[in-house]
């Protein structure tokens, strides 16, 4: 191979000069050479409209992680929810609290009784809590007789209530630890405020109890308080790196300040928009750590390629603000067309009706938006305002310019791999499959407590609550509305019946009726509820225990809606858990049901139904859009498939790493569940299929561009490789910095997106862009630039093209 190639060198050519008749006259150019050439008049102007934005959109989105939710895997509208609903209105309905107390001596010794019942007062007069419940209070119809007489059941020898059995749903397996479920007044968009107000009140040491905090609610909040920390992390940990990263790149400081200052912008102005979208609907706080990550991500992208451009433009001679106006026209074409296949790929997340999917969706989209206007805008502005004073003192300068006039390992690994192409095609795409191989044995469920640290306050409780309360890890909630709720006891009769039924049924353990608890069809532990006018029932068993307890008393009975609670022998998301709600519907019955499995089928349904149409949508999306910008039928599909082939070693890696728990050394501690996020693979698939798409786009923009030049193939692909991949390269080590930093979250689900959109990237850039894409572009030879409608013999104009045709070409 020669040392030096004669059309390497680049003069200034008249025919591409921003103020030629030609090049005004083109579409997308004319309009980026107008915005451009405006921004360069107006440098002042623009710099300080963007410092304004900064503080303002500073200012109007501050404390917008308090306004932003956790949770949102569930789908809207689906049945589970309709029923989730009902349990909401309904004043006894599923608690969105769960308090432990525990005490060694046991919740009957009189001193525990005492101090529970003084935590039950402090309870139902606070303004926060809207019902309250626990193992110590008698009845609705009894409570204030008992509280008047100060009596207890007399306890056993055991230290426990007589006719108390330890399968009392709200105590624990060792009786020494009862649960209390907590209904909170107002929205549940307020109930993070509430437990501010409530917990510090109610947790900690009652006399003999120690009392802690579990349920969906607080683990919502734990989310919410240890994602705001994670953010703070990754700003922390990712911006000083960054900037040595683009340091190195740029060769000087103020050079590499300006992605930083363009990522300022659009951050700042997307959490002033996420604070305007809180207001009008439910947005997920997950959505701001995605907005720093890939914010901050292709500010540095998209900055990168204007600026190395103006760089080229400079070295051919031309003067700064013809260097300006050029590199926009040209690197803002690639900008603009990778902004666009951000942006489509995550309009698939807006398919999916769960408003996780959608706010990461809002937020992705209005970040990449701000970005790309933010580098057309302020980055010519800037350049032009200090011009070569930015990259003064570049001590890479000698070595970036020889990157101009002489083939580089790039071109030659180019050419290596085009002698090779069927072997490297094969080798390549083996490698990947075999890093898939894990995504077999993938086992999808619902993020829990667990997503937490297990260290943390809130993963503690739980984990008790999920040792000690066997009876309460997996419920399902039956509802019946409209079913008849008078004290007729043809209707008794007929729910006795049904309760019967579903508590034969295999993994139930048992069914809490307003009529009793049924196991193995036979009433176990009968309701104390009157039957008529004040009186009780009058079994022994009720007379041995006058204080039933509220949870089978008139808690599964209101005027609307009776409802039943079936308890499970088996954990949520297991195969036996996932199999128990088709038996349950098998009972005739016009029921609905709630509870996590539910939502889980749900979830699993819709995604099943909805991921084929998502991934439609992005991909004839990204067809159209390559279409247009390549003219060509080949290289649309050749990017869409080799996409698709670099998030398959990052998929296998999901379940191998954070599935199965291998090389959590490298990853960070974590608890393994065994299961997958069911909604990350979606999330993951739409957000790198997007990111990777930038440097696709990037490297068909220099190849079209050499074989606008060559007409050869082979030449235009090595050339196009030596242009593209020192950018490719370095932006995606800036974005593996940024997304390592985003890793080191607490929260599993964020670390799970961090690594695995980091994985595709990198084996994006090291393995697919240098090698399989120049194998693919040799063994498809003039196939790459074939487009029907414009004949055999003609070859297409690519608005991808950076410069255009000589007249005399």
């Amino acid at each position: 191979m020669p040392n030096e190639h004669p059309s390497f060198s680049r003069e200034p050519n008249s025919a591409s000069s921003p103020t030629s008749p030609r090049s005004a006259k083109e579409g997308p150019g004319r309009i980026l050479t107008i915005l451009a050439d405006w921004s360069v008049r107006h440098r002042r102007y623009v710099l300080l409209c963007a410092a304004a934005f900064i503080a303002i959109s500073a200012v109007v989105g501050h404390g917008v992680s308090s306004r932003l939710l956790s949770g949102g895997w569930q789908v809207a509208g689906s049945p589970s929810q309709r029923a989730a609903a009902l349990l909401r209105e309904d004043p006894a309905g599923a608690p969105d609290l769960l308090l432990l107390a525990a005490t060694p001596k046991g919740p009957d010794a009189p001193d525990a009784r005492d101090a529970g019942l003084r935590l039950l007062a402090r309870l139902q007069n606070s303004p926060q809590v809207r019902s309250v419940s626990a193992y110590w209070t008698a009845p609705p119809s009894t409570r204030d007789k008992d509280r008047t007489k100060g009596e207890a059941p007399p306890p056993g020898p055991d230290g426990r209530r007589q006719g108390a059995p330890a399968t009392h749903p709200l105590l624990s397996a060792d009786g020494r630890s009862v649960l209390i479920p907590v209904r909170l007044a107002g929205r549940s968009q307020n109930f993070r405020s509430a437990l501010d107000q409530l917990l510090p009140q109610v947790t900690g040491r009652h006399g003999p109890l120690r009392v802690t905090a579990a349920g969906t609610t607080v683990t919502a909040r734990g989310l919410q308080q240890h994602s705001a920390a994670d953010l703070t992390r990754t700003e922390v940990l990712a911006a000083p790196v960054a900037l040595l990263l683009l340091l190195l790149i740029f060769g000087s400081l103020p050079a590499a300040c300006l992605p930083l200052a363009v990522a300022a912008i659009s951050v700042t102005g997307t959490l002033a928009l996420l604070r305007g979208l809180s207001a009008l609907t439910d947005m997920s706080t997950f959505a701001l750590n995605v907005t720093t990550a890939v914010g901050l991500a292709l500010s540095i992208d998209y900055s990168l390629f204007v600026v190395a451009r103006f760089r080229e433009e400079s070295a051919a001679g031309r003067t700064v603000h013809e260097a300006v106006i050029e590199a926009t026209r040209t690197a803002g074409r690639t900008v603009l067309v990778a902004a666009a296949a951000v942006i489509t790929g995550l309009l698939g997340l807006l398919i999916f009706p769960m408003f996780l999917t959608r706010s990461l969706a809002y937020a992705g989209i209005s970040v990449v938006i701000l970005t790309a206007a933010a580098v057309l805008l302020v980055v010519p502005a800037a350049l032009a305002c200090f011009g070569d004073r930015f990259f003064r003192g570049d001590l890479f300068a000698r070595w970036r310019r020889g990157t101009d006039h002489s083939p580089t390992g790039w071109y030659r690994l180019a050419h290596r791999v085009m002698r090779r192409p069927v072997t490297v095609t094969v080798a390549v795409t083996g490698i990947l499959l075999i890093l898939a191989l894990p995504f077999r044995d993938v086992r999808f469920s619902f993020s829990d407590d667990r997503t937490l640290p297990a260290t943390s306050a809130e993963a503690k409780a739980s984990q008790f609550l999920r040792t000690n309360f066997p009876q309460a890890r997996n419920e399902v909630e039956v509802l019946l509305p409209n079913w008849p709720t008078g004290t007729d006891s043809t209707h008794q009769t007929q729910l006795r019946s049904y309760a019967r039924r579903l508590s034969t049924l295999k993994d139930v353990s048992g069914v809490r009726t307003s009529t009793g608890v049924y196991a193995r069809g036979a009433l176990t532990t009968p309701s104390c509820r009157p039957t008529s006018g004040t009186e009780h029932v009058t079994s022994a068993r009720c007379r041995t225990k006058p204080a039933a307890g509220s949870p089978l008393d008139t808690a599964h009975h209101t005027v609307t809606t009776t409802r039943l609670t079936v308890m499970c022998a088996c954990d949520s998301f297991t195969p036996q858990g996932l199999a128990l709600p088709d038996r349950l519907r098998a009972v005739p019955a016009p029921a609905l049901f709630a509870g996590p499995t539910l939502e889980l089928l749900d979830a699993r349904q819709t995604l099943a139904h909805r991921l084929p149409l998502a991934a439609l949508v992005v991909a004839t999306a990204m067809f159209v859009l390559l279409l247009f910008c390549t003219r060509s039928l080949f290289l649309p599909c050749k990017a869409l498939l080799i996409n698709l082939l670099s998030l398959t070693g990052s998929f296998g890696a999901m379940v191998y790493v954070f599935q199965q728990g291998h090389m959590r050394w490298l990853v960070g501690h974590f608890t393994v569940t065994g299961t997958t996020d069911i909604v990350m693979p979606a999330i993951a698939f739409c957000l790198a299929f997007g990111l990777s798409m930038d440097y696709e786009i990037l490297l068909l923009s220099r190849i079209t561009e050499m074989h606008r030049q060559t007409y050869d193939t082979e030449e235009a692909t090595a050339r196009g490789l030596q242009a593209a991949a020192p950018l490719f390269t370095a932006s995606a080590a800036v974005m593996a910095v940024v997304l390592l930093a985003m890793a080191t979250s607490t929260i599993t689900t964020l670390k799970l997106l961090a690594v695995t959109i980091c994985i595709s990237v990198v084996l994006d850039a090291v393995l697919l862009r240098p090698l399989l894409v120049p194998a693919v572009m040799r063994l498809a030879g003039a196939a790459n630039w074939w487009l029907p409608s414009l004949g055999r013999n003609r070859r297409p104009v690519t608005p991808l093209e950076a410069h255009p045709p000589a007249p005399d070409a």
